[in-house]
């Protein structure tokens, strides 16, 4: 089925959905001024402080573990300026994204799908770095949210998708083949959905798009390349007892190597698999990071 045919599924699955979650409005308004480099500290902290909720998420946020200030923070400001606009934006995204699909039950297990996106987005970091990309948090937020559509076939197809992964479990099948079957499109058009519906920006969406299918990504290849790599990478090689992977890159995995190769800085191995023993090395860190990350996230 080519990619229009499994768009057009997926925008039928949304439109029979009426209770879809939604940013509100003040963290929105948060996020644009946190994407203008010209914003003043001072409006975007009264701006965060009209809203308790917001506020108190940040203040908790910045004097976590993971980012471990030398004294107390307990001013809105003094996070901003602490953290800088960059990554306010991008925990404030990603914390409401992990609200957004709370429910009490799911058909995979809710930890290990967050710690899978928290180890994509740590990786995806690295590998910019590695490779010269200019914007290593860009991949690292992208990285997060990429398998944004899987949560929206458990919150609400959730015996469907169930009784799906229940059938490939243990089995070489990949979720994404399994979706593309079961459902005639998979969680990279539903989370493309989502993501226009939610006003991410085009390179977002792009990189959610086609993080299976990096051959045919237009706003940024290279970005979706590293993303779908790092997926590749933590799926295969780290956690997967929630979401079936294939342990045998495929065609997308190819594609995004030689394109990692062909546009890197800085040499690379000659083969992916030496990529991925690399890769290895770095887990022991993006283990600790991203269970601080998680354990942040997830307090309420």
């Amino acid at each position: 089925m080519d990619k229009a045919a499994m768009m057009i599924k997926a925008r039928k699955l949304f439109k029979d959905v009426s209770d879809l979650p939604t940013i509100p409005v003040i963290v929105s308004r948060v996020i644009r001024l946190l994407d203008d480099h010209e914003s003043n500290p001072d409006e975007v902290a009264d701006l965060i402080l009209s809203d308790q909720v917001l506020a108190a998420r940040v203040i908790r946020v910045v004097n976590s573990p993971l980012y471990m200030p030398g004294s107390k923070i307990t001013s809105v400001k003094r996070a901003l300026l602490y953290l800088g606009f960059r990554s306010v934006r991008e925990m404030i995204l990603t914390s409401y994204f992990v609200d957004g699909f709370k429910a009490p039950e799911q058909p995979f297990d809710m930890n290990i799908f967050w710690m899978h996106s928290f180890s994509v987005g740590s990786m995806s970091r690295r590998i910019a770095a590695m490779v010269g990309y200019n914007d290593t948090e860009l991949a690292y937020m992208v990285g997060i949210i990429h398998d944004i559509g899987k949560v929206f076939f458990g919150h609400y197809l959730r015996e469907e998708y169930g009784e799906m992964l229940a059938h490939i479990n243990y089995t070489r099948s990949t979720t994404y083949d399994a979706e593309l079957e079961c459902f005639g499109t998979t969680h990279s058009e539903v989370g493309l959905c989502l993501a226009q519906r939610w006003n991410f920006p085009p390179v977002y969406c792009d990189v959610i798009s086609h993080h299976h299918t990096s051959e045919l990504a237009i706003e940024d290849p290279l970005l979706t390349a590293i993303v779908a790599l790092a997926d590749f990478f933590c799926l295969a090689y780290t956690i997967s007892d929630s979401v079936a992977q294939a342990t045998k890159p495929d065609r997308s995995e190819e594609y995004a190597w030689n394109l990692l190769r062909q546009q890197s800085r800085h040499p690379l191995p000659d083969n992916l698999g030496d990529f991925f023993f690399m890769l290895s090395d770095e887990y022991v860190e993006v283990f600790r990071e991203v269970n601080q990350l998680f354990n942040t996230m997830t307090t309420t």
